[in-house]
């Protein structure tokens, strides 16, 4: 387990490119983006700020090959893998989706399964993992985000923190080579914050790449 989770951050010292991006939403003359350009180093944490509607999750969502529907024009990669070109998805979107690890606003866990079901489900079913090999990387990841002891819990029975760092755990068992976060804070109590923030920089320590969108100034600043 311990080797896998090395491997999780090697892995992800991926980087992000963006050139050219478009985004008109159909029946709207708004740019979304337009012509937007990034470039991320790896191991390098940005975060993304700006007023509602000025496109961050839109960006986001483009970056992870989520988005319904293709861009309007530019090209995407990770890690130096295609997510999108000239606007078109790429045939291996699937694929890639694995290696970019993504987390919203609300936890979006399974609440009929345990803390440690949540985490180990997309390891076996996608990754075809063994569940002993996915349950000790499961273990690790949880006692790396602090909350190993709530394993055996539903989602119903532990905080809106604890909640979100059992997300970043659930994403950090695939392996990924970048995680991105949007808005992880927003719906959580002022003192949650800290909880996930702590999270957060223990992973920028290790080199995980990493873009966060927020609306939390000094959660950026952090």
């Amino acid at each position: 387990a311990k080797a896998l989770l090395k491997d999780s951050v090697k892995r992800g010292g991926g980087s992000i490119q963006m050139r050219d991006v478009v985004k008109i939403y159909p029946g709207s003359t708004v740019h979304a983006l337009d012509d937007f350009n990034l470039d991320i180093k790896p191991g390098e944490m940005v975060a993304l700020i700006g007023s509602s509607g000025s496109g961050k999750s839109t960006l986001m969502r483009h970056i992870a090959g989520l988005m319904p529907g293709d861009a309007d024009g530019g090209r995407i990669e990770v890690a130096q893998h295609l997510i999108q070109d000239r606007g078109v998805i790429s045939r291996d979107i699937r694929t890639m989706r694995a290696e970019i690890g993504m987390v919203f606003q609300q936890f979006n866990l399974y609440p009929h399964l345990t803390v440690l079901e949540n985490v180990t489900l997309a390891p076996i079913k996608v990754r075809g993992m063994g569940k002993k090999e996915a349950t000790d990387l499961a273990m690790e990841l949880l006692g790396r985000v602090g909350i190993a002891r709530q394993a055996a819990k539903r989602p119903s029975e532990i905080s809106g923190g604890q909640q979100q760092r059992v997300a970043i755990a659930r994403s950090l068992a695939m392996q990924p080579r970048a995680m991105l976060f949007d808005e992880p804070t927003s719906a959580l109590d002022p003192e949650m914050i800290n909880e996930v923030l702590s999270c957060m920089k223990d992973l920028a320590k290790d080199g995980m790449t990493m873009v966060c969108v927020t609306h939390e100034m000094g959660f950026a600043r952090e």
